[in-house]
């Protein structure tokens, strides 16, 4: 039996701690999130990462394998974790809506694939963050449903599931580090405070799948689009930094940059994989929250290319503006 807090149930993917004791997976994360330390002797735990990554203890393993293969169904029943108000959803359920889900809020939009830290300082928002961590069951990690600022509406507004990917605890403070994942939207709300929602979700899926029914011209003009935004971002990396005619886009140029954004969102995708490069240059250009929000409203992935191309626009028609007035007043000057 695995007798964390998540409650007492059937071991799971069962993980060897380093004090000798064993626990399912995930809620051995759960309990790195909450008191990172073992249920069974209060030794404190490794690392998040480290217990992600962590093999699956053979032996243990083994041993329920063959326990559990004489009554399968009953062993479905038992998944974890037991725990109600600990939520788990499924990516490949054809069924992609789930009620009463805790949505946290933010004053900024994430994207899929972008990568966050979350510093977490007080109680309150300690335990905010513990009533909204749910299981995703193919990727078998903890997740969290994140929005922008609602509108007053609040249902129809978008958000993100986002990754939980490592944990730092420091003192009584947290750290922690998500990536996006899938858009989401609220379908009907059943609480909304000021920096949390409570509300019935529909996931909004993507995948790249060659296969997919092609319309007509649709597909080399969704890729003439994406090399467009490409060639853009290339140039850019081949620019001399820029220094002073800009201060919204000072040192937005040259390979230092390139390099700095692919650390931190990882490589420059191809046009060839539109969707998550799509994703990425909404990342890095400079633009506002709200424009980013408007790409997670956008099921389209040839309206989100047609917006991001507008926004280069903007951007290119902003520098030849500062440009030009700098040139003016050089010569000026002279």
């Amino acid at each position: 039996m695995c007798s964390s807090s998540s409650g007492s149930h059937l071991l799971k993917s069962p993980v060897t701690n380093h004090c000798g004791h064993a626990f399912c997976r995930l809620c051995l994360l759960w309990q790195k999130i909450t008191t990172n330390s073992c249920p069974k002797c209060q030794k404190r735990l490794p690392s998040y990462q480290f217990i992600q990554h962590q093999p699956v203890t053979c032996t243990i393993d083994g041993i329920l394998q063959s326990l559990y293969r004489a009554e399968q169904s009953t062993v479905d029943t038992l998944d974890i974790p037991s725990e109600s108000d600990i939520q788990t959803i499924s990516l490949s359920d054809p069924n992609r809506r789930y009620s009463h889900i805790p949505i946290i809020i933010f004053d900024f939009p994430i994207l899929p694939s972008q990568k966050i830290r979350i510093p977490i300082y007080t109680l309150y928002n300690r335990a905010m963050i513990h009533a909204a961590v749910f299981i995703c069951k193919e990727l078998q990690c903890l997740c969290l449903a994140i929005s922008y600022k609602p509108k007053s509406t609040h249902t129809g507004h978008y958000g993100i599931l986002a990754k939980i990917t490592g944990v730092e605890n420091k003192s009584d403070d947290i750290l922690i580090d998500i990536i996006g994942l899938d858009r989401f939207v609220a379908r009907q709300i059943h609480k909304a405070a000021e920096d949390h929602l409570i509300a019935d979700i529909e996931l909004k899926l993507e995948t790249i799948n060659p296969k997919e029914t092609k319309v007509p011209n649709r597909s080399s003009s969704t890729t003439e689009l994406a090399n467009r935004v490409h060639a853009f971002i290339t140039d850019l990396s081949c620019s001399h930094p820029s220094y002073s005619f800009c201060n919204a886009v000072q040192g937005l140029l040259g390979p230092v940059w390139l390099q700095s954004v692919q650390n931190i969102h990882g490589p420059l995708p191809s046009p060839n994989d539109p969707i998550s490069f799509c994703w990425w240059a909404a990342i890095i250009l400079p633009v506002a929250n709200q424009d980013r929000y408007r790409l997670l409203e956008i099921d389209s992935l040839m309206d989100r290319l047609t917006l991001i191309v507008s926004w280069i626009h903007d951007l290119e028609t902003q520098w030849d503006r500062y440009t030009k007035k700098d040139m003016t007043s050089v010569t000026r000057a002279l």
